[in-house]
């Protein structure tokens, strides 16, 4: 809750302004009851109709001023929630922007947004609430305790023992409340989870007809939901009745005693029903208090889950370090690297050492699972390494920040995502520093003129979300150029290429070799053919570098490669 309560620093103001004016309504109540008595006791039985008027109209007065007092204080309180809230949710996005790969693993993508919408929102209501009631409840509960005790000390030990028991109900509940909404959330991170995967894979459900399948684990995961949620409400359904329960007693037992004392003239009529309007004053205030407690419980379950993220190391800045040239082609080095997925029980890399000179052309290549795309995404800075070293043109990568790995190193990976915009939206994604002429080239070289030349409207045609209406092959061509447009000096293919047809993928490996700003380039493939022109290819087997060398080197010197080779020579004649 630290982390969330440093953002009342902004709305100061408004947070000390709602509960004053909750404060100055609640004065007014309490001096009610008393002002009612006086009727009772002196205007009616004088029959004095002036002097009753006079104390019907500073009722009245007290009635308009209070309302006047609530307008106040509910406005103040929706505008300090509703600000508070919005800037929790634009640092979370900003941090969520700014986590490491690893990080937003951990959380998964529904978890974030369950964060995102359902927790800050209830927060807000939390915030809201809190500013109403934190001090106005609290006030007239103790305050009506306390003006009942000046009407008759001996009577108002009821509403004493009343208010201690209740306090002992309300621990209670919040205590077990807390723990149960915790759970429910995380309930609802599964199946926001398991709903986001049957949307995005809904061509596959139905391609292989497990839709009875999916909607009967989708019911599975919300009957769950509902059985927490029906546990946590099953908590918070008894605070109510209990209170209401104890508060009906105490009322009960006031009105017997108050009867009892006015037959032997220790109290007057007006001051029994002075004692009843603050027991039933106390009554309305402890219900409030105990709907405060579960939205406040609530809220406080929510805050920890975004203070958790809030408080996780950021990784966007990085180091201080930057390029001077991010254009000029980078060496790279990797140094006795070991690396280990989250969750993971064994590396998938092992004490991997290689060393890339500035403009090389290196292909990495190996079996599924080998560990091949690994390397380029560590190359590119996107995971740290478990232990080892990778540097760029000498310097470990972590001492450079994000912003300057970004204009540096460009990653193209296997499955080009897509925003919706246009085309040339989606090669250049607003980084201002590409001009015309680098997205012109960029289009060329990745053969995507292919591409916008079967579009109407050519780069300006719009691509709607996830690429709908693009093939496989074109979204990884826009993919390509969106890494060739930044200038980088450091080029990652990570199979970039797979969805090529082979006369397409040979065009753009030719055209690769026509850059005007040639970079150094790592091309990480399954295939032989797209890497044998490299420099020198790079054999990746369960994680180790089993072999070096240019693709003639390797045919006479690996044995592992030759087997690769003739696989896929069989597997091409085959489908030839």
């Amino acid at each position: 809750m630290k982390t969330v309560l440093r953002y009342f620093g902004n709305y100061k103001l408004k947070s000390i302004l709602s509960p004053l004016f909750k404060l100055s309504e609640a004065a007014f109540e309490l001096i009610v009851p008393l002002v009612i008595a006086d009727i009772i006791d002196n205007g009616i039985p004088s029959e004095d109709s002036v002097y009753i008027q006079k104390r019907v109209l500073l009722l009245l007065l007290f009635a308009v001023t209070g309302f006047v007092c609530a307008i106040f204080a509910q406005y103040f309180a929706a505008q300090a929630a509703a600000g508070i809230s919005s800037d929790v949710r634009r640092d979370l996005f900003n941090k969520i922007e700014r986590l490491s790969v690893t990080d937003y693993e951990k959380l998964g993508s529904s978890g974030i947004v369950t964060s995102l919408t359902s927790d800050v929102n209830q927060i807000q209501a939390g915030i809201n609430l809190f500013l109403r009631l934190l001090l106005r409840s609290p006030f007239i509960v103790f305050g009506a305790v306390i003006m009942a005790l000046t009407i008759s000390v001996r009577m108002a030990m009821i509403s004493v023992i009343c208010v201690l028991f209740l306090g002992l109900v309300v621990s209670f509940n919040m205590k077990s409340a807390i723990p149960a909404y915790k759970k429910t959330r995380e309930g609802l991170d599964t199946l926001a989870a398991h709903a986001g995967n049957g949307l995005t894979g809904v061509r596959v459900i139905r391609g292989y007809n497990r839709t009875t399948d999916d909607y009967g684990w989708f019911k599975n995961e919300s009957d769950h939901l509902n059985l927490m949620q029906k546990k946590a409400a099953k908590i918070s359904s008894y605070l109510n009745p209990l209170t209401f329960l104890i508060i009906n007693l105490a009322i009960c037992l006031l009105i017997y005693r108050g009867g009892v004392n006015v037959s032997t003239g220790a109290l007057s009529q007006g001051q029994v029903v002075a004692l009843y309007n603050y027991m039933s004053q106390i009554l309305v205030e402890l219900i409030k208090l105990a709907n405060l407690i579960i939205t406040v419980s609530r809220a406080i379950a929510c805050a920890g889950r975004v203070e958790k993220i809030l408080e996780m190391p950021d990784d966007a800045t990085g180091g201080a370090l930057s390029f001077e040239d991010p254009s000029k082609a980078h060496s790279l080095e990797f140094c006795n690297v070991s690396f280990r997925y989250y969750g993971s029980n064994e590396d998938t890399l092992t004490d991997v050492s290689f060393a890339v000179k500035p403009g090389e052309k290196i292909g990495v290549i190996g079996k599924t699972g080998s560990g091949k795309s690994t390397i380029g995404q560590i190359a590119s800075g996107l995971y740290n390494v478990t232990s080892g070293t990778v540097l760029i043109d000498g310097n470990p990568i972590d001492e450079y920040s994000r912003k300057s790995i970004s204009r540096a190193i460009g990653l193209c990976l296997q499955k080009a995502l897509m925003f919706t915009g246009t085309i040339a939206y989606n090669i250049t994604l607003g980084r201002e520093w590409i001009s015309d002429k680098d997205l012109d080239e960029a289009v060329s070289i990745s053969c995507t003129d292919d591409v916008t030349a079967s579009k109407n409207e050519g780069l300006l045609y719009e691509v709607r979300s996830n690429g709908t209406g693009l093939s496989g092959g074109q979204k990884q061509r826009i993919g390509i150029a969106r890494a060739i447009a930044g200038r980088p000096g450091l080029l990652i293919l990570d199979d970039s290429t797979s969805a090529l047809d082979a006369g397409t993928e040979r065009r753009f490996l030719k055209n690769l070799n026509t850059l005007s700003n040639p970079p150094t380039v790592i091309i990480v493939s399954q295939k032989i053919r797209t890497v044998k022109n490299c420099d020198r290819i790079i054999f990746i087997d369960n994680g180790r570098i089993s072999a070096i060398g240019t693709h003639s080197e390797l045919k006479s010197s690996s044995d592992e490669y030759r087997e690769f080779l003739r696989l896929q020579r069989e597997e091409e004649s085959s489908n030839e």
